[in-house]
């Protein structure tokens, strides 16, 4: 963007102003020089006339110059009008000097033309920003000069007054081209002036934005926290409905009516689910917990839950284990990677395919305690393959590749799976491979760190259940959502429970010396399920250790934290009734 032309203006007259205030010494020395050369030969007034008139017309200039930069009301034209008539008073005043040469010796005369033409050099470097006054007080001092020696005639006094011209005509190229170049620079500073202006503003229109997309993430957040908790009260309720009808003796086509409910019920839940570990992890609110993991029994309880998909779609699953198998990750986020590759796996391989997952350490002398030492998951498919060129955008959420060949698989799902994966993954500090291409399958690689090898205390996590039982066992249900609260009570008493049931903490204080173990939801109204429990612990006294189950719908990381303190299990909202009643009997068991 180029400067205006009034603002270039503007700085010619302050550059010449600047240079007319600082120069005062300089000029007294020199014109303090002339007069003690011409002293001798000239009258005394002449020569003190001309000192005053030399120093008092160069601090009327300064004094006019500076004042007329500061008056930017006055039009800038006018002002540098003025300019030109205050250096032809100038020029006029330190140029009457070469007069004096027709009363002195040539040597003289010689010494004064170098203090005036050094005088008039000068001006280029003062004056030359206003080409005008550059002319004005340099030609006042060049042109007498020579005229001067020019009167004096002979070869000497012609030759002379040529190069005083001719010097006097480089000195005006030199400040026509120190002209340009301040015009230039005087560009390129306004437009550098432009750019900043506009990288301030276009940092400042990002930087709101940013505040807006932070703002509107946050209120996505919130929106999700509280929308999952009313999103899984339904789903909790028809999770255990669904689990309690397992149990009911019906028709083979109502069992299949069931069956297709709970298929329905399942990819909801795996919808919603895929949904919130997204906002989870993109908030930054899932904080990885790394433990010592037994991955063949890992293994082995995630391949039996998808047993039922992959005889769905005749799809074989086999698992490759070494027995002891220990690596050091947080369970419940590797065991959802593994959930949705082997889920990814079995949707896109072919009926008659083959799924296989493995487990292999990576170091040589297979010890675990070797530096460095690595466990290599690999989950293995027989599907269409990925070409190379996709192979990182299938990591992107809402990615979903369609299938090429004869009997490919159709895309299901909502293209979350793998993109889950890569958070995790990120969060974990596992490194994913992706090797595959068309036609030959898809194999997904993960690499963890080996744990030590396993004690006799049997103190690892390893993710698979134990064979377990509630027959007969009294469970108290703290809830205040009614639909919810009765779905408890068909699936429990489906369990062979006795199932007794409160709505508010008071229900729940009335019946706390009955039930081996409670369940309370964490969320009651007036009350937190924590309050509730600490509360319903101090009532009964005589078991201090009262066995205590917390289901909540909530996010936020604080639950998780609350739960740790009181050590209290925490199942998320929709619990089926399978693993609601595992935990219950592990809670049991360890009262």
């Amino acid at each position: 963007m180029p400067a205006a032309p009034d603002e270039l203006d503007e700085r010619r007259l302050q550059v010449v102003a600047e240079q007319a205030v600082g120069l005062r010494w300089q000029i007294l020395l020199t014109a303090v020089v002339v007069a003690a050369i011409v002293w001798r030969d000239l009258p005394a007034p002449w020569v003190l006339g001309w000192f005053a008139a030399v120093i008092a017309s160069r601090e009327w200039r300064a004094a006019a110059l500076a004042r007329m930069a500061a008056d930017r009301a006055r039009p800038i034209a006018e002002r540098l009008r003025a300019t030109v008539r205050w250096n032809v008073l100038i020029g006029a005043c330190n140029g009457s000097a070469a007069l004096f040469m027709l009363r002195l010796d040539p040597t003289l005369d010689a010494v004064l033309t170098m203090i005036l033409v050094s005088w008039g050099a000068g001006a280029v470097s003062t004056s030359a920003t206003v080409m005008p006054a550059f002319l004005a007080y340099a030609g006042l001092l060049f042109v007498p000069t020579a005229a001067m020696w020019l009167v004096a005639g002979g070869w000497l006094g012609w030759g002379v007054g040529a190069l005083v011209l001719m010097f006097f005509g480089v000195q005006t190229r030199f400040a026509r081209r120190n002209l340009q170049t301040f015009e230039e620079s005087f560009g390129i500073r306004a437009e550098n002036q432009a750019l900043a202006v506009s990288l301030e503003f276009e940092r400042t229109q990002l930087a709101i934005a940013r505040d807006q997309a932070v703002r509107a993430n946050n209120d996505k957040s919130r929106f999700l926290a509280g929308a999952s908790h009313d999103l899984r009260q339904p789903l909790q309720a028809m999770a255990l409905n669904v689990g309690a009808l397992r149990h009911v003796a019906m028709a083979p086509d109502a069992r299949a009516i069931v069956e297709v409910v709970d298929s329905s019920l399942e990819q909801l839940r795996a919808m919603l689910d895929a949904l919130l570990d997204v906002s989870k992890l993109d908030a930054g609110v899932v904080v990885a917990q790394p433990q010592r993991v037994r991955i063949d029994r890992l293994l082995t309880a995630v391949m039996a839950s998808f047993g039922a998909a992959a005889a769905a779609r005749r799809v074989g699953l086999r698992t490759a284990c070494p027995p002891g198998l220990a690596v050091r990750t947080d369970p419940d986020l590797l065991r959802r990677m593994l959930a949705n590759l082997i889920d990814n796996a079995i949707k896109f391989s072919p009926p008659d395919g083959q799924v296989l997952v493995q487990a292999c350490t990576r170091d040589a002398s297979d010890a675990s305690d070797a530096p460095n030492a690595e466990v290599e998951l690999t989950v293995q498919d027989s599907g269409p393959g990925i070409a190379p060129e996709n192979h990182r955008i299938v990591f992107e959420d809402l990615v979903q590749l369609q299938a090429a060949g004869p009997g490919a698989a159709a895309a299901t799902g909502h293209g979350l799976g793998l993109g889950i994966v890569r958070r995790m993954a990120e969060l974990l500090g596992v490194p994913v491979e992706l090797e595959s291409s068309l036609g030959a399958g898809a194999c997904f690689r993960l690499r963890l760190p080996r744990a030590a090898s396993l004690g006799a205390d049997g103190s690892e996590v390893d993710g698979a259940g134990a064979p377990w039982s509630l027959d007969g066992r009294c469970v108290l249900v703290l809830e205040d959502d009614p639909m919810v609260r009765g779905a408890y009570l068909n699936a429990l008493g489906a369990m062979g429970c006795r199932v007794l049931a409160a709505s508010t903490l008071d229900e729940a204080l009335q019946q706390i010396d009955e039930p081996d173990v409670l369940v309370v939801d964490c969320r009651l109204g007036g009350i937190s399920g924590f309050d509730a429990a600490e509360r319903l612990r101090a009532q009964r006294c005589a078991q201090p250790a009262l066995p205590i189950v917390m289901v909540t719908a909530d996010t936020d990381p604080a639950v998780v934290e609350a739960a740790r303190r009181q050590a209290l299990p925490l199942l998320r909202k929709p619990v089926d009734d399978q693993t609601l009643g595992r935990t219950l009997a592990a809670a049991i068991e360890h009262s």
